[in-house]
C-alpha cells in the first residue's frame, strides 16, 4: 500500500510542481476557476483521445503496437497515432476555453491557459502508464523528468503562437493558428520517434533534443513575461497597449483578475 501511493504521489507532483511554475511567472494572476477548468478540459481531451486512439487501432491493427515496425513506420505511429491526435485534442480544448475568453489579455495568460491543459493530459496520461506498468516507480520517476515537462514544453509553443496570433499582427493571425498546432506536432512527433526509436544513436539524440527544448521553452517564457511586463494589457479586439483599464480605441475594459 505504502508503495503504491508513493508511486501516485511521484506521479502527480511534477504535475503541481510545474504548474506552480508556471502560474509564478503570470504578472497579473489568472482566475483559479479558469484554470481548473482547463486542467480538467486536458483530463477530458485524454479521455478523447483513448477513444480515437482504439478507434484507430481496430481500423488500423498494424500500430498497436511498436514491435516489427521499420523507421518509417515509426514516423507514422509517432507523428500521426500520438502527436497529432494528442496536441489537436488538447489545442480544442484551449482555443474552445480559453482563446476567447475575457481574461485573456496578456500574452502569458494563453501559454498558462495551454500548459494547464497540458498538464490535465499528462496528469490522467501518468498515472494510466504508472498503473499499467510492472515497473510503476521506475515509469513514474522516468515520466517526471521527461514526459511531463515534456507536454508542458509543447503547450508553451502552442500557446506562444496562439498569443502571437491574438496580438501580433493581423495579418498573420491565421499563420500563427496553423504554427500553434504545427509546432507542437511537430515538436511532440520527434520526441517520441526518438524514444521509441531503441536505436542507441537516436537515444543520444532524444536526450540532447530534451535538454535543448527544455531550455528554449524557460528562454520562451523568459521572453513572453518581459514583454507582458512592458504592455501590461493589450486589447484583444485592437491589438494595441492599454495604459489605462479602457482601450480608447473600441472601449474594451480590462477584468480584474
Amino acid at each position: 500500500m505504502v508503495i503504491i501511493l508513493l508511486t501516485l504521489f511521484l506521479a502527480i507532483l511534477p504535475i503541481y510542481l510545474i504548474g506552480n511554475y508556471y502560474y509564478k511567472k503570470d504578472t497579473i494572476k489568472e482566475p483559479k476557476k479558469l484554470l481548473q477548468k482547463l486542467f480538467f478540459g486536458g483530463i477530458l481531451s485524454t479521455i478523447i483521445v483513448i477513444i480515437i486512439s482504439i478507434i484507430s487501432f481496430i481500423v488500423f491493427p498494424k500500430y498497436i503496437t511498436t514491435e516489427g515496425l521499420n523507421h518509417f513506420e515509426l514516423l507514422i505511429y509517432s507523428f500521426i497515432f500520438i502527436a497529432l491526435i494528442e496536441e489537436l485534442a488538447k489545442w480544442l480544448v484551449i482555443y474552445k476555453i480559453a482563446y476567447n475568453h475575457q481574461d485573456f489579455d496578456q500574452y502569458f495568460d494563453i501559454i498558462l491557459y495551454s500548459v494547464f491543459v497540458g498538464l490535465g493530459f499528462a496528469c490522467l496520461e501518468n498515472i494510466l502508464y504508472v498503473f499499467t506498468s510492472e515497473t510503476a516507480f521506475t515509469i513514474a520517476i522516468l515520466r517526471s523528468i521527461t514526459a511531463v515537462p515534456g507536454h508542458a514544453c509543447f503547450q508553451t509553443y502552442m500557446g506562444y503562437y496562439l498569443g502571437n496570433s491574438k496580438f501580433g499582427d493581423l495579418k498573420d493571425s491565421n499563420k500563427n493558428k496553423i504554427l500553434s498546432i504545427l509546432i507542437p506536432i511537430i515538436l511532440h512527433g520527434l520526441y517520441d520517434y526518438l524514444l521509441l526509436s531503441a536505436n542507441y544513436i537516436l537515444l543520444i539524440i532524444y536526450l540532447i533534443f530534451i535538454v535543448t527544448m527544455f531550455i528554449l521553452t524557460i528562454k520562451k517564457i523568459k521572453k513572453t513575461v518581459l514583454l507582458d511586463e512592458k504592455n501590461l494589457s493589450i486589447c484583444p479586439n485592437c491589438h494595441i497597449n492599454i495604459e489605462s483599464n479602457f482601450c480608447p480605441n473600441c472601449g474594451y475594459q480590462k477584468t480584474k483578475k
